[in-house]
């Protein structure tokens, strides 16, 4: 028996595991929109995606729901992606889209969204103003 075979079932027998660490906080994906004034305008409301009150979610390829609508939006009617529908669905178009918008705005280009994608995103409102999050 070599040593490290050895030493893993010396720690198997133990009962003892190796656990990954998580973040405190870890966002989870998001399922709704909440509305909130952009900087395009006092009354531009825009509606950006969140998990139910929370604006700290993520999403990506695979998803469905209003909050991929929010994203599909902004990148078709603030950031020109116009090959971008609006169908709430997460699907290819919108992950390769919302890469060419990451790395456009220096941001990691993995076409996911979360936090730091929802920072930089410009935002359509209800006066059809695109702006960010103050």
């Amino acid at each position: 028996m070599t040593a490290g075979l050895a030493a893993a079932t010396l720690v198997a027998g133990l009962g003892i595991t190796a656990a990954t660490a998580t973040p405190a906080a870890a966002a989870s994906w998001c399922n709704t929109t909440i509305g909130l004034f952009t900087n395009g305008g006092d009354h531009n409301l825009a509606q950006i995606p969140a998990y139910n009150s929370s604006l700290n979610c993520i999403t990506a390829r695979g998803a469905t729901s209003s909050a991929v609508g929010a994203i599909q939006r902004s990148l078709r009617y603030c950031h020109g992606r116009t090959s971008v529908a609006v169908d709430n669905n997460f699907g290819a178009i919108t992950e390769r889209e919302l890469k060419v918008v990451q790395r456009q705005l220096g941001l990691d280009d993995d076409g996911v969204y979360g936090p730091n994608t929802r920072d930089r995103l410009r935002w359509r409102g209800s006066e059809g103003v695109c702006g960010t999050l103050p």
